[in-house]
């Protein structure tokens, strides 16, 4: 028996061998078209190293003049991805139930917002915040908009998977008590998914953050504009001042929601 299932595995391996040819080579494939495609060379990097490191020389020093400035439109900048996370979780919350499988048995309702899901996590937050620039003006709403749309996208996705990975024991467990199903999802799913849910929120807070600096390059307001301004100026010391002030709130903003997770974990723990 031994000799036969060897002789079997023996027969195996050279089929193996091809498929596992057969993949590298069609990686090495892809590789090569998309380096043709995007005329990656490090040749003209290593050209363009004087010129990177002459232009970073002029950033110096940066431009604190214009830190009052910059407040108001960091300001603007955190206003606009508080409100567009708040919006986007409000609304990618209910809707994430639907889009779970061990929670929502009826499958057109389930691929209809997965669809939904899939439509708005697939177009880019400038993409939207040119289409509301369009339809309500400029200004940092359509920016509000823009980053809704988009998280209800991500945070849809993100939320349903971690409601499919829940422990299906417990909610049994609760089930078999009598429970309905909202009883069953309320006690038996949500708190499971909680600690998850805060920690989605609080990184795509910052992501958000990060996000609304770009899309004043649309009209959509905050520290973008100001950016995208002293790049075209050339203000290269202006342009330095912008980005440590982004950098800055950034840490801020990931050091706090590390915070606030972390004892909100704790919170649910004791």
């Amino acid at each position: 028996m031994a000799k036969e299932v060897s002789k079997f595995s023996s027969a195996l391996r050279p089929g193996r061998k091809l498929r596992h040819i057969v993949i590298l080579v069609g990686v090495a494939l892809i590789y090569i078209w998309a380096i043709e495609g995007s005329k990656t060379n490090p040749y003209t990097l290593v050209k363009g190293f004087p010129y990177i490191v002459n232009y970073i020389q002029r950033m110096f020093p940066p431009d604190l003049s214009i830190l009052g400035k910059l407040t108001f439109k960091v300001g603007e900048t955190l206003q606009m991805a508080i409100m567009g996370t708040t919006f986007g979780a409000a609304l990618a919350l209910p809707l994430s139930f639907l889009a779970a499988r061990n929670v929502m048995p009826y499958r057109p309702v389930y691929q209809a917002t997965r669809t939904l899901f899939d439509a708005c996590r697939g177009i880019n937050e400038i993409v939207w915040a040119l289409l509301f620039v369009s339809m309500v003006g400029l200004g940092p709403f359509p920016g509000v908009l823009a980053l809704t749309m988009h998280l209800l996208g991500a945070l849809g996705k993100y939320f349903s998977e971690a409601i499919e990975a829940v422990n299906q024991e417990l909610v049994v467990a609760i089930a078999a008590t009598g429970a309905n199903r909202i009883q069953t999802v309320f006690h038996g799913v949500v708190p499971q998914v909680k600690p998850l849910f805060i920690g989605y929120i609080f990184y795509y807070l910052e992501h958000n953050f990060r996000a609304a600096t770009v899309l004043g390059l649309v009209g959509a307001g905050g520290i973008g504009i100001e950016l995208i301004t002293s790049i075209r100026l050339f203000k290269n010391q202006e342009v330095l001042t912008t980005l440590l002030v982004m950098v800055l709130t950034v840490t801020a903003i990931d050091r706090l929601s590390a915070f606030i997770r972390m004892r909100f974990i704790a919170g649910v723990e004791a």
